[in-house]
């Protein structure tokens, strides 16, 4: 069938966040080395712009400003609606091999607001025409349904390295900011997400 040889197979669906995924959840696949995209996805009450680089084979990037019409920007004015902007990245530990699953571990919203502020690892693995991926998701990814936080000993690792300026457990903002790894994988529960993509036996 269709798609049967790896080297047919290619990815371009767009998570509603502008990454490659599924609606709101990433898979471990990713664009063509060099690739870069605009987009806009409208999930209301927020009205979201982004842009999207695969700067290397194994890495992707997303800059994205969101609007948010659910609550003012600041309390006392309704004039202005509530606006985020952020950074994602994602990374590839494991290129997919006939046995093996694509394996990608990723930051959502680590710079901005941190209203989205998310950490997963995802695996996704193609049987023909199909494609199933099956992650980890901390922070806003692990909302609901949580599981023990199986990478503890990891956010303990995390927890002895600051880059830049901080106090305490965060950024430190008032002087410059800065990132507290220990933020990242930190919270007690996770929940598991997953998705299927099919793929039509129809050639571009």
């Amino acid at each position: 069938s269709y798609l049967s040889n790896p080297s047919d197979f290619s990815q371009a669906s767009h998570s509603s966040r502008g990454g490659i995924g599924l609606i709101n959840t990433p898979t471990a696949r990713f664009s063509d080395d060099g690739e870069f995209s605009l987009g806009v996805s409208v999930e209301a009450p927020y009205n979201r712009m982004f842009g999207k680089m695969q700067f290397f084979p194994w890495m992707e990037a997303v800059l994205k400003y969101t609007k948010g019409y659910n609550q003012p920007y600041i309390a006392w004015s309704e004039r202005e609606a509530w606006t985020d902007k952020g950074i994602d990245v994602k990374f590839r530990l494991v290129k997919e091999s006939e046995n093996v699953p694509e394996l990608a571990l990723g930051l959502l919203d680590f710079g901005g607001t941190g209203a989205y502020s998310s950490e997963f690892i995802v695996a996704t693995k193609r049987f023909k025409n199909v494609d199933l991926s099956l992650g980890l998701g901390w922070g806003t990814l692990g909302g609901v349904d949580n599981i023990g936080n199986p990478l503890g000993w990891f956010n303990d690792i995390l927890s002895s390295i600051n880059l830049g300026d901080t106090l305490g457990s965060g950024p430190n903002s008032e002087h410059g900011g800065g990132i507290s790894l220990g933020s990242f994988f930190n919270d007690e529960s996770v929940s598991i997400f997953g998705g299927i993509e099919y793929f039509t036996p129809v050639p571009d």
